[in-house]
C-alpha cells in the first residue's frame, strides 16, 4: 500500500452483537477529520472505539464528520450520538429511512417482508421473522444525513477521495476511492473471507418493483473491476490486495450457485422457499431472512438470463426451468 495513504488512514476494529463479528471503522486524516462508519450502538462498541482513537491521539470530539458506507446497524449505530456532538453525517440518501426509523417505514418493511415470505411459500412458523427489523435496528440511534453523497462526488474535506455507488449488499451502499493511489474503503461491498449477502429491501420513493440486489451487486463488482483499486479496506476482516482475483472469484461463485439452482428447477418447479431449503439445509431455519434473500437473488439472476420463468400458483410464485 502507498505509504502516504497508510499515514492518512487509521483502522479500528469494533465489536458487534451480530454473527458477522467485529466491524472495521476508519479515520481519514484529511482537512476534515473523517470517521467512516461508527460501529453499533452498544456501550462496548463505543468504549472500544474511543479507546482505539485515544491510542492514536484522537477523541470523538476531534472528529469533524462521519461518512456512512451503508445503513446496516453495525455501521451506523453511533451516528445519532455523533450528530448530538455536532458532527455532520454524510451518506447516500437511501440511508435516511433507516436512520429516521419512522413507524410508517417499519410497518412498510414488515408488510414488504410478509409479502416476500408469502409469495416465496415460506411456512407459517417462520412468518414472525417479518418483525426482525425492529430488533435489528435497536442497535442504531435515530439520526439523519446532513449531506447526501452520490456517484462521482468529491468527499468534502478529504482531498482526492470520491464517492462510488456500490449497491447490492445494501441499496444505500457507497464506497470511497482515492484514485491517485488506488485505495478504496469498500464497507461491505467487498469482504476478503466471506461474500456479503445481497439483501432484499422494499422499493424506494413509491417505485412499483423491488430492487434486485444480486444483479446490482454483480454490476457493482464489474464497476470495481473497471476502477481497478490496488488496495481495499473492508468492513470486516483484513484488507484486500488481490482485488481482481477476489471479485472474479465472487462472480464465479454466484454463477456456480445459479447453475445449482437451475439444475434443481430442471427436476421440478419449486417455490423460492423450497429452493432455499435445498441450498441452505443447515442454516435456513436460523437465518431465514439472509438465506431467502440470497436464494431470491439467484432466481432473479436466472430470470435475467432467460433460463427460468416465474408463474403464479395461488398466492405463491413457482419457478420453472425454460
Amino acid at each position: 500500500m502507498n505509504a502516504t495513504m497508510a499515514d492518512e488512514i487509521l483502522s479500528f476494529t469494533v465489536p458487534t452483537p451480530f454473527l458477522v463479528g467485529p466491524v472495521n471503522c476508519f479515520l481519514i486524516k484529511g482537512d476534515a477529520v473523517t470517521l467512516v462508519d461508527t460501529g453499533p450502538r452498544t456501550s462496548r462498541a463505543k468504549e472500544v472505539l474511543v479507546s482505539q482513537l485515544k491510542d492514536h491521539g484522537f477523541s470523538l470530539e476531534d472528529v469533524d464528520q462521519v461518512i456512512l458506507t451503508h445503513h446496516h446497524p453495525d455501521h451506523i449505530g453511533l451516528a445519532g450520538l455523533m450528530r448530538e456532538m455536532g458532527k455532520n453525517v454524510l451518506g447516500h440518501w437511501k440511508n435516511d429511512r433507516w436512520l429516521e426509523m419512522k413507524d410508517s417505514f417499519l410497518q412498510e418493511h414488515e408488510m414488504f417482508m410478509r409479502g416476500i415470505y408469502q409469495s416465496a411459500g415460506v411456512h407459517d412458523r417462520f412468518l414472525h421473522h417479518v418483525h426482525d427489523v425492529k430488533e435489528y435496528l435497536s442497535f442504531t440511534d435515530r439520526a439523519t444525513c446532513d449531506v447526501h453523497l452520490t456517484e462521482g462526488d468529491e468527499v468534502p474535506g478529504c482531498k482526492g477521495w470520491k464517492v462510488i455507488e456500490t449497491p447490492g449488499h445494501a441499496q444505500s451502499h457507497i464506497s470511497l476511492l482515492h484514485e491517485q493511489t488506488g485505495t478504496m474503503i469498500a464497507g461491505d461491498h467487498l469482504i476478503k473471507n466471506i461474500s456479503s449477502n445481497p439483501i432484499l429491501e422494499p422499493p424506494y420513493n413509491g417505485e412499483p418493483n423491488r430492487p434486485k440486489p444480486l444483479l446490482q451487486q454483480r454490476e457493482s463488482y464489474y464497476k470495481t473491476l473497471e476502477l481497478a483499486p490496488s488496495f481495499v479496506y473492508t468492513g470486516h476482516g483484513d484488507p484486500i490486495e488481490d482485488v481482481e482475483v477476489l471479485i472474479k472469484d465472487r462472480l464465479r461463485q454466484q454463477e456456480e450457485r445459479a447453475k445449482k439452482v437451475g439444475a434443481l428447477l430442471k427436476q421440478e418447479p419449486l417455490t423460492a422457499f423450497q429452493v432455499c431449503q435445498k441450498l441452505f439445509p443447515g442454516i435456513y431455519k436460523k437465518q431465514i431472512g439472509l438465506t431467502l434473500s440470497e436464494t431470491i437473488g439467484q432466481l432473479d439472476y436466472l430470470q435475467s438470463e432467460g433460463m427460468i420463468t416465474q408463474v403464479k400458483s395461488g398466492e405463491v410464485d413457482l419457478y420453472r426451468h425454460q
